[in-house]
């Protein structure tokens, strides 16, 4: 129910629905990064020769005046949440490097308003550099996510509903001066544990080509993409479409400004009966750091999803986010998320959140957190709106 939550899937969907937001490499179509890179790049973890180990643990403590998301009848509650976590890093060379991560979550409601469930969350990465001559590479990942409810801000994936997502994908890219050439495969899959929702179960498969030229090395990047993709459910194929993307765009950095915007048309066709959606389809991503003590950023998206029991639909994302450092061990980052989506079938939703939250490095090893969120859902037929406030206080600890 966080702007970011536990075991559900944040705004950022960086698991099987991935956003696309165009990543810090400029050009990669799968933002597959593993979080909390930047705030571990200080820590040295437990270091074995080319293994690196980096253990963590996180517990939250939220407050909600609305656990079950309901429009009428409100019912507070508190959530415990408990997420250790372990980190390895392989790197035998400086032209490979592998990346795992693990995190376990146990997710309980103190007066048992909502169903307390487990969560696993795996992600591997490889990269292999310069494979077989200069400029040829060679990257595979695979993200899986087991949880048992989502982030209110989703409007495509059943809340409360237990469920297991994977998505796979493999990408090869070549590099000549100033050009670049890439192309990927990527298999996602979602899976309902519950029978009665086996409608919603899905898998996706997904082919690219991506080019791209160095205008300006480092500051300047112009790109086209050409995507298609095949969703496929597993009860009633009715609801079957492919999507096919045209997207061009350009990244780079000026001054204190980084920037990765792409832009295009997106045509969804149904497989086996006459429907048919189609038009503009963008991402974007800023980042501009104002000074040493201020960064704002921003991210949007628009596309093609699979919607709950109902064919497709036309999904918008977009983040505002800013970062104040107060003191020199503390932290204020406000965030705002917006979420629509249109349904074929004529039903609209939409959701808001904002937050804001304080972070306090105590040591080290030690940060304290302390958070407010607001979440509110509008729909077209008035009903299945809700409102939800919550605070947070947590602490998490990182070696």
């Amino acid at each position: 129910m966080r702007l970011n939550g536990g075991g559900g899937v944040s705004l950022q969907r960086h698991i099987f629905l991935s956003i696309l937001l165009l990543p810090a490499c400029l050009g990669a179509e799968t933002a597959l990064s593993l979080p909390d890179e930047a705030s571990r790049s200080a820590l040295r973890g437990f270091n074995w020769g080319h293994l690196t180990l980096l253990p963590s643990y996180k517990y939250d403590l939220t407050y909600t005046d609305n656990s079950t998301r309901t429009q009428n009848t409100a019912t507070e509650d508190l959530l415990h949440e408990l997420r250790p976590k372990v980190d390895l890093r392989f790197k035998p060379s400086e032209l490979i490097d592998l990346q795992c991560d693990y995190e376990l979550g146990w997710h309980d409601y103190t007066k048992d308003t909502a169903r307390d469930y487990l969560s696993h969350h795996v992600t591997t990465l490889l990269e292999v550099r310069n494979m077989l001559r200069d400029g040829f590479g060679l990257s595979a990942g695979n993200t899986y996510v087991q949880s048992g409810d989502t982030s209110a801000l989703e409007n495509e994936l059943l809340a409360f509903s237990r469920y297991q997502s994977n998505e796979s994908f493999v990408r090869a890219g070549y590099r000549y001066n100033r050009f670049s050439l890439s192309g990927q495969y990527t298999y996602n899959t979602i899976d309902y544990f519950a029978r009665i929702n086996a409608f919603n179960d899905i898998v996706t498969h997904s082919g690219l080509m991506e080019g791209g030229y160095d205008v300006l090395p480092a500051r300047m990047k112009i790109m086209g993409l050409i995507k298609v993709e095949r969703t496929l459910r597993s009860v009633d194929d009715s609801s079957d479409f492919d999507t096919n993307t045209l997207q061009v765009g350009v990244a780079g950095k000026f001054s204190k400004l980084d920037y990765a915007l792409r832009a295009g048309y997106t045509v969804a066709e149904t497989l086996h009966v006459s429907d048919r959606e189609e038009g503009p389809a963008f991402e974007a991503k800023l980042q501009y750091r104002a000074s040493s003590r201020m960064t704002f950023s921003g991210e949007a998206a628009r596309r093609f999803v699979p919607s709950i029991n109902q064919g497709i639909a036309t999904e918008t994302l977009a983040r505002l986010a800013a970062t104040l450092a107060l003191t020199r061990r503390g932290d204020f980052r406000a965030e705002a998320g917006y979420n629509q989506s249109d349904r074929l079938v004529g039903v609209d939703l939409r959701s808001f959140a904002y937050s804001g939250a304080f972070e306090y490095k105590v040591t080290r090893f030690a940060t304290a957190t302390l958070g407010y969120t607001r979440t509110e859902r509008e729909t077209s037929t008035g009903l299945g709106g809700f409102t939800i406030n919550e605070a947070r206080i947590g602490f998490r600890l990182a070696w």
